[in-house]
């Protein structure tokens, strides 16, 4: 591959970090002017869905009719705005990314066995070449701070007050039992690109566990169940839950892995890099007193599961559709149904517009 002199390179100590934490921070991915130019598209699409970001105490309400995780971590349902689109097809960002799948996940075809140490690397996809692959369209953080979502709040059934949002709470994307499936797709790298400063703990922002994913498979292996005690006093043990690919890191079962996840400091422009097998959250509260902005955006490696995903996805955006795993953080990508389009989501794709690498990321050329 002939690397452009605007693609950064990572240094050896960058991938490392990577290979040692699961985790990596790299700044000025995004440029200030671009960064403004996101932040400005995205207060143009929130005020078409009658969001003034200037005027969050009056118009903040409607933020609700945006998320289909209940306010959970500020996850909004936005895919296609132009702005967005930008990020989600970002050259730079795609080639940091193949930097990191070809040092940290074996694309040769290599068995566990030739791996000896760095298992962890391993996985049942086959030989891949990892300067090709997909972008995956995912969803938009807009988490406003927690004294505004709770004035926001609405009135549940049981006449709680319950924020307009709250955290997203330390979890996996995917399952402990079953983390390579077969009938999804396979996203070793999660990512998102940040429109703000996060640098302080307790602001909303993003949280993880560092070096997890070298310990994944034995803790998956040994994970103990879920412990409920009947009202008669009877105690049963149930396998710990795994809805769609969301595992949520139990309090009690998984105290031990809690107590690893730290506050990731992040400026705007940078993007942040996970292995899919960290535990990772945003902050419990956001005490600060602007909203944590942040695009969530990856890429998916050239292998046979994730051809037919992105098929699948392209398709999706043709028609206007919500990306086929977007049923939810909770659901089942299969029990999406034709409810889930969205008049507010429809493509604006014009793909005789797009440039060579982003008809092959979408999956137009091969």
């Amino acid at each position: 591959m002939i690397v452009d002199k605007l693609f950064e390179v990572l240094s050896e100590e960058q991938i490392a970090t990577f290979l040692n934490q699961g985790i990596l921070v790299v700044p000025n991915v995004l440029s200030q002017e671009e960064v403004t130019e996101a932040l400005s598209g995205l207060y143009e699409t929130l005020a078409s869905h009658g969001v003034e970001a200037h005027n969050l105490e009056e118009t903040g309400k409607h933020l609700q009719q945006l998320s289909s995780t209940g306010g959970s971590g500020g996850v909004l349902d936005l895919f296609y705005a132009e702005w967005k689109f930008k990020i989600s097809t970002n050259s730079k960002l795609f080639h940091l990314t193949s930097q990191l799948w070809k040092a940290a996940y074996c694309y040769q075809g290599e068995t566990k066995e030739q791996l000896h140490t760095e298992q962890f690397k391993w996985h049942p996809y086959g030989a891949f070449n990892p300067t090709q692959g997909y972008a995956y369209i995912d969803r938009v953080g807009y988490r406003i701070p927690t004294r505004l979502a709770e004035r926001l709040g609405t009135i549940s059934k049981k006449n709680k007050h319950i924020p307009i949002q709250r955290s997203l709470t330390p979890h996996l994307d995917c399952c402990p039992e079953n983390p390579f499936p077969m009938n999804s797709k396979w996203r070793p790298i999660q990512c998102f690109v940040s429109l703000t400063d996060n640098t302080e703990p307790n602001t909303g922002g993003f949280e993880a566990a560092p070096g997890f994913h070298r310990e994944f498979a034995t803790w998956a292996a040994h994970r103990p169940p879920t412990l409920v005690t009947r009202k008669g006093g009877e105690t049963l043990a149930l396998p710990a839950p795994c809805v769609g690919e969301y595992t949520h890191i139990r309090p009690r079962e998984d105290a031990a892995v809690l107590q690893r996840v730290q506050h990731i400091p992040v400026t705007a422009g940078s993007a942040v890099l996970w292995d899919n097998r960290i535990p990772h959250a945003n902050a419990y509260r956001h005490d600060g007193t602007e909203p944590r902005v942040v695009v969530y955006t990856s890429f998916l490696p050239d292998v046979a599961i994730n051809r037919q995903y992105a098929r699948q996805q392209l398709e999706h955006i043709r028609r206007g559709r919500n990306p086929p795993s977007s049923g939810g953080l909770w659901m089942n990508p299969s029990e999406t149904t034709e409810s889930d389009v969205k008049q507010s989501n429809s493509s604006i794709l014009s793909e005789d517009k797009l440039t060579e690498l982003q008809r092959r990321l979408l999956a137009i050329d091969d």
